[in-house]
Order: C-alpha cells, then sequence, then structure tokens
C-alpha cells in the first residue's frame, strides 16, 4: 500500500515541464546517435535531398549540430588565441594583425584547401568532408569572438590587476576569476552575431562545386540549395520557415537565459532585465533540482579531496610560468612555420597568374567596393532613422530588438531567389542588381547598432535640448549623431566586411538553372573555386584580402579616430 501511494505521490509531483524536458533530452541524445552515424558511414560526396516538409526537422538538426561543434571550437580557440595576443610580446604585432587578415578572407578562399585535406584524410567515411563543413562554419564565427575577447582583456582595469598581485593569484586563477568574467558580456553578444556569420554561408558550406566535382551534406543548407535548383517555391517557403524557426529556438532556449545569467558579471545590476520565459518554467522542474544537487555534491567531493593534497597548490605555482612560457614559444615556433609554408605556397601559385589578369581582379575589386559603398549607404538611409527612433523609445525597443536580432541572424542567401525573380520580373540589372542582394544581407547589422546606440542617448541632455528649443536637424547635428557614432561606425564596419564577404552570394546567382553574374570580385572567386582554378581563386582571395586591409587602416581607422575625439560623449 505504502509502495502505490509513494508512486502516486511521484506521478502527481512530476509537472508537465518535467515531462517536456526529459522528452527533449531524450530526442535530443536519439539526435545525436543518428548524426554520428551519419558521420561514421560510408564516404558520399553527395547526398540525396529529399525535398518533403517531413524532411526539415532531421536537416535542420544536422545544421545545427554542424554550428555548435563549430561554435565550441571557435570558443576554444578564441581564449587561447585572444590570451596570447593580449598577453604576449608579438600579440599586438603580428598575432592580431594576422587576425584582420584572416576574417577578411571569404569563406572560398579557406574552401579547397580545408576540403581536399579532410577527405584525404578521412576517405572512407563522412567525418572528413562534415569535419571540413564544420570548419567552415568555424571561419564565419570565430574571428569576431576573438577580438571582443581580446578587447576585453586588455580593458581589464588596473585595479584589478594590483588586487590580483596582492591575492598572488597565478595566470590561470586570473584568468579564470577576472578575466573571463570581465569578458563574459561582449563575448556573448559577439556570440550571436558570430552564430549568425555561421548561418549565412550554410547554402555554400552544405552544397558546393570544386573543379568537376559536387560536394553535398545533408542539412537545411543543402535543402534550399536543391529546391532553388530545381525551382520548388514550396520547398523554399519550407526552408525559410525552418531556419526562422531554428533562429528563434536557439535565441529562446540558449542566447536569452545566458544574457540573463551574464548579468551577475556586470557591475550596474539596477537595469536587470526580466527572466526569461525558460528559466522560470524550469524553476519548479524535478530534473533541474536533481541536476544540481549532483553538481553540488561532486563540488564537495572535490573540495574534501583537495583538501587532503595541499601540495599541488604550490606546485602548480610553481609550474604555471614555465608552463606558459612553453606555451608561448610553441605557438610562436607554429606559427612562424605555418606562416613560412602558407607564404611558400601562395608565392608559388601568384607568380602564375599572368599581369592582365591581375588587373582584371583589380577592376573587379573595384566594382564590388562600389557595391558595397552603395549597399551601406542605402542601408543607412533607412536604418538610421528607424533605428533611433525604436532606441530611444523603451517599449517599442523591448518588443522590436528581438525582431531585428531573428532579421540579422537570417541568413540573407535563402531568400536571394524571391529576390532574384522580383529582380528578373521588374527587369532590374544584375549589376545593380547584386547592390539590392548584398544591401538584404547587411542592412539589419547597421539597425542593430543604431539602436543599441540611441539607447545610450544620455535623459539629460535630451532633456536640456528641448529646454533650449533645439529640434528637427539641429537636434540630430547637436545631440543624436554625436551619441550614437561610435555605434554607428561598427555597424558600418560590420555590414562592409559582411557586404564584402557576401559578395561571393550576391554577385553570382544560379536561379531556375541560370546563371546570373555580375562584374566583381565576388564573381571571380566562385567561379575559380567551381572550376578548380587555384590559381585564380588565389589571386582573387589576395588581392581582395590587401583592399581590405588597406580600408580598415586608412578609412575605418581614420573614423575611429575621429569617433574617439571629435564625436565622443563624455559624461
Amino acid at each position: 500500500m505504502s509502495l502505490a501511494r509513494a508512486q502516486v505521490k511521484f506521478v502527481r509531483s512530476v509537472s508537465w515541464v518535467d515531462l517536456l524536458l526529459f522528452s527533449a533530452i531524450a530526442a535530443f541524445i536519439y539526435g545525436l546517435i543518428r548524426v554520428a552515424a551519419e558521420w561514421t558511414g560510408p564516404f558520399q560526396s553527395t547526398t540525396a535531398i529529399d525535398l518533403s516538409y517531413q524532411a526539415l526537422p532531421w536537416y535542420a538538426f544536422l545544421s545545427m549540430v554542424r554550428g555548435f561543434i563549430a561554435y565550441f571550437f571557435s570558443l576554444g580557440f578564441t581564449f587561447l588565441y585572444g590570451y596570447m595576443a593580449a598577453h604576449t610580446r608579438f600579440g599586438e604585432r603580428i598575432l592580431i594583425p594576422l587576425l584582420d587578415i584572416l576574417q577578411s578572407i571569404p569563406v572560398l578562399g579557406f574552401l579547397p584547401g580545408v576540403v581536399l585535406a579532410f577527405v584525404n584524410l578521412f576517405p572512407h567515411s563522412n567525418i572528413g568532408l562534415e569535419m571540413a563543413c564544420v570548419l567552415m562554419i568555424f571561419t564565419g564565427q570565430v574571428w569576431n569572438m576573438t577580438f571582443s575577447f581580446y578587447g576585453s582583456v586588455k580593458s581589464v582595469s588596473s585595479n584589478w590587476r594590483e588586487l590580483a598581485r596582492l591575492c598572488q593569484l597565478t595566470r590561470w586563477e586570473v584568468l579564470r576569476k577576472i578575466e573571463i568574467p570581465h569578458a563574459t558580456n561582449g563575448l556573448l553578444w559577439n556570440s550571436m552575431l558570430s552564430m549568425a556569420g555561421g548561418w549565412f554561408f550554410l547554402m555554400v558550406v552544405e552544397s558546393f562545386r570544386l573543379g568537376d566535382q559536387d560536394f553535398r551534406v545533408p542539412g537545411i543548407g543543402s535543402y534550399m540549395a536543391v529546391a532553388i535548383e530545381q525551382g520548388s517555391v514550396g520547398a523554399m517557403c519550407g526552408g525559410i520557415a525552418a531556419m526562422i524557426l531554428v533562429i528563434i529556438l536557439v535565441d529562446r532556449c540558449l542566447w536569452a537565459p545566458l544574457v540573463y545569467l551574464s548579468q551577475r558579471f556586470q557591475a550596474q545590476s539596477a537595469l536587470a532585465m526580466p527572466k526569461p520565459l525558460l528559466l522560470r518554467w524550469l524553476e519548479g522542474s524535478h530534473i533541474r533540482r536533481g541536476y544540481l544537487r549532483l553538481i553540488e555534491s561532486l563540488a564537495e567531493r572535490r573540495e574534501a579531496s583537495v583538501r587532503f593534497l595541499p601540495s599541488k597548490v604550490p606546485l602548480a605555482r610553481a609550474l604555471s610560468p614555465a608552463l606558459v612560457r612553453g606555451f608561448k614559444w610553441l605557438g610562436l615556433v607554429l606559427s612562424i612555420a605555418v606562416l613560412i609554408l602558407g607564404a611558400g605556397a601562395l608565392y608559388e601559385l601568384l607568380s602564375a597568374i599572368p599581369l592582365a589578369d591581375w588587373l582584371v581582379q583589380l577592376r573587379d575589386t573595384f566594382y564590388t567596393g562600389l557595391r558595397v559603398a552603395g549597399a551601406v549607404l542605402l542601408g543607412s538611409l533607412w536604418t538610421i532613422p528607424v533605428g533611433v527612433w525604436i532606441g530611444t523609445h523603451p517599449r517599442w525597443t523591448n518588443r522590436l530588438q528581438p525582431v531585428v536580432q531573428v532579421a540579422a541572424a537570417f541568413p540573407a542567401p535563402m531568400i536571394f531567389p524571391i529576390l532574384t525573380y522580383a529582380l528578373l520580373h521588374f527587369s532590374v540589372p544584375f549589376e545593380f542588381g547584386a547592390t539590392i542582394l548584398m544591401l538584404v544581407g547587411s542592412q539589419f547589422y547597421i539597425l542593430f547598432n543604431v539602436i543599441s546606440g540611441a539607447t545610450q542617448i544620455p535623459a539629460q541632455l535630451t532633456e536640456v535640448s528641448r529646454s533650449f528649443g533645439v529640434g528637427g536637424w539641429r537636434y540630430w547635428k547637436i545631440v543624436v549623431l554625436p551619441s550614437i557614432f561610435p555605434s554607428l561606425l561598427n555597424g558600418w564596419i560590420t555590414a562592409s566586411g559582411g557586404a564584402w564577404n557576401a559578395s561571393i552570394v550576391s554577385e553570382h546567382v544560379t536561379f531556375e538553372g541560370r546563371v546570373l553574374a555580375a562584374t566583381g570580385i565576388g564573381t571571380s572567386i566562385t567561379k575559380a573555386a567551381q572550376e578548380g582554378d587555384f590559381a585564380a581563386l588565389a589571386g582573387g582571395v589576395f588581392v581582395m584580402v590587401t583592399v581590405l586591409i588597406l580600408i580598415n587602416r586608412f578609412f575605418w581607422g581614420w573614423l575611429y579616430k575621429l569617433s574617439e575625439t571629435k564625436y565622443r560623449m563624455d559624461e
């Protein structure tokens, strides 16, 4: 009788949240088992894609797994590379400029070497091709996160450094207790943008042609690529809807709770955001409580075991500087070796390109640069006023900012077929239409940053302006533009970088078997990759990266100095 009562009590105590959470965990584990079977299966360079709606959840899960594996690799790279760049002498001289070069390389620049290397490394299974896809998604995520972590570590105040010295903290303890908490908020927000960067080239990463061979892995990117090839409007709409649901699911179930929990690392806790719905649901979960009790028990056992091993602490303190010096020298030697090998291979490719082809590459880069400038200017015309209005109206900020985040995270190439159909229908020349496609993929970065800047306009300054009757254009010139300029500048840089990288998918579009190509470096790089012309591919990427470095150093560098002097709002 007591056993029956206990069973009834247990059933009554189990909430619907526990049932839902248990089902989600079980489904996730089952999905990972299927993913492992997919990866370890016999090698297939191309996979038949099922365009039925029933296949979409599985394809979406496969793409999401690749994205998060790439994100965890990006996180590890961020901590290692960012730490070395911030704490070594050659960091700012070599590692940061090298990072600037790497982030300027479009995804197709990494494609041939990555795919051929991994496929030859795992010739009998799909692991090689899958890891190549993960690594290419990694290249769309990692640079933004690394710059954020590096900047946060460098900005740790001298007071915290002095406190760590007085407490005799090891380098590991400083990293764990001071630097990572200080970098958490910025790294989290940049992780959202980085995840969006990984989604952007999903169609290129999961379905591409290299020379005379096609490569395709199952995923939502491949689903959309096949739907576009076959002109299936229903499948395209289904793929777009599935991608939107994935972005919303990741935002609500991962990013929103993490942003809320990261508030413990912020100095200003008065502006606390409301607890996300997911965390409120989980408060009553027995599974969550059991998990927390297990973690607490393991932590107590670890502390008890450490108390009986006091010699480990001084040993770790003694070895820490030696280990750090060893990692520094190892990193330096590996970096120099990679640079020498890479420079030799690059010189061998570039030396085979005739002068006439170099001139064509420069011309194509100039045309693409005009399109990028046009996309940024067109995007600014509507994003600045709309973003300022949203940012200065708190009610609408809370309502629309998540929508803007989803729009910025959505991979614009997935709606390129719809836009291409509209361009063809209205007989818009594709030389100009490519600018429209660039605009769609970059404008929301400007809007996101303008909203962020507008929310920081000092309320006292607005009240004083109203008291003196300052309005209209004078108000914008004196108050709004100086206040939002640093954020607007970040938006411009992000949007222009996105437009340059998006040139490979916006200047060369295939729609219903018809190829639309605009004159530009994006078209040159795409054609070279498809034809397997590695010399032309290396030349196009080299010219593009060189131009971007010059633009970053001179144009954007000048605007950064302007934002720090003339357009700086000091309290």
